[in-house]
Order: structure tokens, then sequence, then C-alpha cells
């Protein structure tokens, strides 16, 4: 549906520094209770989209107030905005996981400030440091133990907290609800390359065929749904604390699944930087500080899950690099590994990596 003039202007706002002025002096110090007065503003657009469909707004903000003292004082906000309302989601859901043991401690979550509903977006306390992610550019030798302890020790957290699934009302995780709809990137996949489509509408049946298996016998528990190296911030590689950001994608469902998709995302934005040898050891550092015992001592039964969703995953990345017609060799290979992870998934081998 193309988007109107008017639903883009509103959402332009963001951008617009008397606006957001206003709405900081207005909104902000409900959370910081010590501010009286704005005194400056920088505003850094880090993504600023508006298309014929889709408007998307990623806005970093730099403020600086008055406290009650009279004191300068400083803080950095960040909005996201989406024209499809999905930035509300992630309010909510931040929210709920910030009343839930996330708001403290070293594993948390970012600071969920306010969702201003006229422009979609939703505004959170920048989280201080940068993502795993970004280091993998930095310091490829660094060692990464450290961070990816913390990552395992995060998400276990997550997959132990207990909530309400009927009053949340939370999505259950389905391979078949992932976005685009499998029934039109196939289509799509079939129009460029008939032998991509083949590979590619195989994979979707054969993984949608054993995650059916598996959800049977399955008690479903808080998953986070996106769980890769670009969402998670450290200080630095040392550091002892950890915030997630972006929680659009958390839902119901099987949390093997969050370690599939961090193991072939960690793999996948690292295997440019990372010697191969090294991603192996990490990946299977992850695992045993997830499960707390040695790799070799770990449950034949959770590699057959894992692996689906190490496939999955890759499958996933082949579609998104699709549609931004990106690298095309990209898209063969992530295919072809996608293939091979949902071979070991079949097999129940107790292995994790391809290479």
């Amino acid at each position: 549906m193309k988007l109107s003039k008017k639903t883009k202007q509103t959402m332009a706002k963001l951008t617009d520094k008397e606006f957001v002025w206003n709405v900081f002096q207005e909104r902000l110090f409900k959370y910081y209770p010590d501010g009286k007065k704005i005194i400056a503003l920088k505003i850094t657009p880090y993504k600023k989209h508006l298309g014929k469909t889709s408007a998307v707004f990623v806005l970093e903000y730099k403020i600086a107030y008055l406290n009650s003292g009279g004191q300068k004082k400083s803080l950095t906000v960040f909005a996201s905005a989406h024209s499809d309302n999905s930035r509300k989601i992630a309010y909510q859901r931040t929210k709920v996981l910030y009343k839930n043991g996330f708001d403290q401690g070293s594993l948390r979550v970012t600071r969920p400030l306010f969702f201003l509903s006229s422009q979609r977006a939703f505004f959170y306390q920048a989280s201080a440091g940068s993502s795993l992610f970004s280091f993998f550019t930095k310091n490829p030798e660094a060692d990464f133990e450290p961070s990816i302890k913390l990552a395992a020790d995060w998400i276990k957290k997550l997959h132990d907290l207990s909530l309400d699934k009927n009053k949340l009302k939370w999505n259950d995780f389905q391979i078949k609800n992932m976005l685009p709809t499998p029934s039109k990137f196939i289509k799509d996949f079939y129009l460029s390359s008939r032998s991509e489509g083949r590979l590619i509408e195989k994979l979707f049946k054969d993984m949608s065929v054993l995650e059916r298996k598996i959800n049977h016998r399955l008690k479903k528990q808080v998953i986070y749904g996106d769980y890769h190296p670009e969402n998670i911030i450290v200080a630095n590689l040392r550091s002892r604390t950890l915030e997630m950001i972006d929680f659009t994608d958390i839902a119901f469902g099987d949390p093997m699944l969050d370690l599939g998709v961090f193991l072939q995302q960690f793999d996948f934005m690292g295997h440019n930087f990372l010697s191969r040898k090294k991603i192996n050891i990490y990946k299977e550092y992850f695992l045993e500080n997830y499960f707390e015992i040695d790799f070799k001592k770990i449950e034949s039964g959770f590699f057959s899950r894992i692996n689906l969703y190490q496939s999955w995953t890759a499958l996933r990345s082949a579609v998104f690099i699709f549609y931004m017609r990106d690298n095309q060799d990209s898209i063969r290979d992530l295919l072809i590994d996608s293939r091979a992870y949902l071979n070991l998934s079949k097999s129940g081998e107790k292995k994790i990596s391809l290479y």
C-alpha cells in the first residue's frame, strides 16, 4: 500500500529540532526527575528512509539539560520509527522485560522511555558501548570469550523468565510466519533463478516439516527471535555488563531458535574478519556457557533443533540479501549453508559448524 504524504511528513518531524525539543521538554523529565530545562540538542540521523510504501527512521539525540540545582547534565536518546508501527510492539515488549529483572545487574535491556504515536517512534536511552559486531572489524585478533559468555548468560536469563503468555498476547514463533511471506519470496526466487527457486522451496518445506515434529513435544518459552551480534551492546570486550536492543521479534517458541540464530549470524557476520578456526571454537564456547557443561556432554537432541534454526537463519539472510539486490554470490552460499545445516538437523549429528 502506498504511504500517504501526510504520514511521511508527520514521521519526518523526528528530524525537526524545534518539534523534538518540545517533545523532550514535555516528556523527558518524567524519566529523569532531576531535570528542569533542555538547553541543547543535537540530532544525528542513522537511517532516514521515505519510500513509496514505507518510512523508517533511526535517530540519535544528544541532549544537554539543567537539573534542579542548575547544573548541566548530558544524555543520549535514540528514536526508532517505522510506518508499519512495529516499534510500538518493540516498546511494549522492552517495557515488560525492563520491569521483569532486565533493568539492573550485568544483563540488561536498553531503558525504554516513551512511544510517540503520531510519529510511530520508540524513544529509548542509548546503551553505553558498541555492538559486538563492531569489535569484529576493530580487532579480529582480540579475545571474544568474555563477551560471548555474557551473550550466552543473557539469552539464558531470558529463557528462564516466567511470563504469563495469555496476558501478554505475544505470538508463537513459526517458520511460516516469516516476512516477506514464503509464498512471495519463493515465487520471486523462481522468477530470478529457477534452480535457486527450487532449492529455496524445498528448504522451506523440509524445515517446516521438522519444525512441526519438534513443536509437537515442546513447551514454548520466551524467545528473543533475532539474537545476533549487532543487537548485543558491550562497552568493550572485557565488559562485565551487556545490554540488548531491538525487541521487535520477541515471541514464545523453542529457545533453541535463539541459539541457532546467534551461532549462524556469528558465523556469517564474523567470517570476513575472524579465522574459521576461531569462529568454530567460539560457537562451541557459546553453547558450553549456555548449557553450563562441556560441549561433548550436551544432549544430542538439542543439536537437531539448533541446526534447524541455523538453517532457517541462513535462508532468512539469503532472502534479505535477495531483496536488497546485494551480493548474489552470498545468496547462493547462504542457501548451500542452509541445506547443509538442515542435513545436520535431520541426521542429529552433534555438530554446529560446516567448515
